[in-house]
């Protein structure tokens, strides 16, 4: 008999289950995604790595370093000759001559 007479309570348990499976269906989607996406930032991590070697082995990083160290002393130089009182007609040579001496120093090491 309980076949023809539909209860309330069983049509509430068709909806429910109906739910769980789209639930379930909509998780197992959004884990699909997430190993795509773990397997992604892996995969971007290892050409970051490489990228990175590749960096260092190329000698641009050891020269910027040199040019920014070259750029801090020629900035310490002029707030010193400034301190000191150096007149202002010396200024411009004594730094352009510095700043001869770090360039030529930092392309001397490349050879």
């Amino acid at each position: 008999m309980k076949l023809f007479k539909w209860s309330k309570q069983d049509q509430q348990e068709q909806e429910d289950q109906g739910q769980i499976e789209l639930l379930q269906a909509e998780n197992d989607e959004l884990l699909g995604q997430i190993e795509s996406l773990k397997l992604d930032v892996t995969e971007l991590e290892v050409e970051k790595a490489r990228l990175e070697e590749v960096l260092s082995r190329s000698g641009y990083k050891k020269r910027i370093i040199r040019i920014g160290l070259g750029l801090t002393v020629l900035a310490i130089t002029y707030a010193v000759l400034v301190l000191v009182g150096e007149r202002s007609t010396n200024l411009p040579w004594l730094l352009l001559i510095e700043a001869a001496f770090i360039f030529f120093m930092g392309r001397g090491e490349e050879k």
